[in-house]
């Protein structure tokens, strides 16, 4: 066999990389976020003198200046390129050096960090975090905002397990299903549509608020010209799930949603349900996580809470059993 072949020498390219000292990578993310330097010292704890010394070693190994100061602090093109790739190796690094396979939620302690849907969020998560609370109470719960989008951005930006929309879920990560929803109405208590079933024509008689369009279409999909909900006259929009029933409180507008999300508010606000009679979509939200995580158990017991909190958070309505 080849000497070479086995092994006993290393490629030019990891010998460059073994020179390199892993706190590099730090010094290179501040580098690259912060508006100065005296700031990207400072931000991880280094005297600017030090500092400057990383940034020789980084300009050296790159031959590139990665980083212009003067009148106006600029990014070369390079350094440009790096900007968004240097923070999903650091948070890759600590989890290979902070990774551990024993996991006792009465014991444990660590942050998990979860994204979903505002509207999920709001009637889902907010149900199940009491009881992961009370199971791991040495666990920290982080939410942060959803991006509709690729799934993979949710992981690289340090997510453990996501909540998405079908439509969106990635068949490259692991995935379990929660449950389906379907589109409601939500209208004040006092609206002629509230608890009875509305036709298309009283549909689309009325006024309406809504979602924007990317977001609406995020979880039950596109619907094409025919479809009610693109003939609807619509008066107000919104970004936020959570303003959704604040509009339709003591108005005349109609609010359309996810049955889930109709349920939750009719409980506990004064709204109530309107039972769409005419064809309409249904959704499955399915959870999910990179694949090479799928052995460890903070994982698997995390989506076990998950699964076993949706009965629980549903809000039951006779029209929507």
């Amino acid at each position: 066999m080849d000497e070479n072949v086995a092994g006993s020498s290393p490629a030019p390219g990891h010998s460059r990389l073994r020179r390199l000292n892993i706190n590099l990578l730090y010094a290179l993310d501040a580098l690259l976020h912060s508006p100065s330097l005296t700031a990207a010292a400072r931000s991880i704890a280094l005297s600017q003198p030090a500092l400057s010394a990383k940034l020789r070693q980084l300009r050296e190994h790159f031959g590139d200046e990665l980083v212009v100061y003067g009148d106006k602090r600029r990014l070369t093109a390079l350094g440009e390129a790096l900007l968004h790739r240097v923070g999903p190796v650091l948070r890759e690094v600590d989890d290979t050096f902070n990774l551990t396979l024993d996991f006792d939620p009465a014991t444990a302690e660590r942050e998990i960090t979860i994204t979903a849907p505002e509207a999920i969020e709001l009637m889902f998560v907010s149900r199940i975090i009491p009881d992961i609370r009370a199971a791991a109470p040495g666990v920290q719960i982080r939410m942060v905002p959803f991006v509709h989008g690729a799934v993979q951005k949710l992981f690289d930006a340090g997510v453990d397990v996501a909540i998405v929309p079908h439509a969106m879920a990635d068949p490259n990560l692991g995935r379990q299903p929660l449950f389906r929803h379907s589109l409601a109405g939500l209208v004040s208590r006092n609206h002629p549509f509230a608890e009875r079933q509305v036709g298309e024509a009283e549909y689309l008689g009325a006024r309406h608020a809504a979602l924007l369009d990317e977001m609406e279409q995020a979880l039950f999909g596109p619907y094409g010209p025919n479809d009610p909900r693109a003939r609807r006259h619509i008066v107000a929009r919104t970004s936020l799930n959570s303003m959704l029933p604040l509009l339709a409180l003591g108005s005349d507008l109609v609010v359309t949603t996810s049955n889930w999300f109709a349920q939750y508010n009719a409980a506990i606000l004064p709204l109530k349900l309107v039972d769409l009679d005419f064809e309409k979509p249904s959704s499955e939200l399915v959870v999910q996580w990179q694949l090479y995580r799928s052995r460890e158990p903070v994982i698997r017991w995390l989506v076990d809470q998950m699964a076993r909190g949706v009965d629980k958070s549903t809000y039951r309505h006779p029209e929507f059993r």
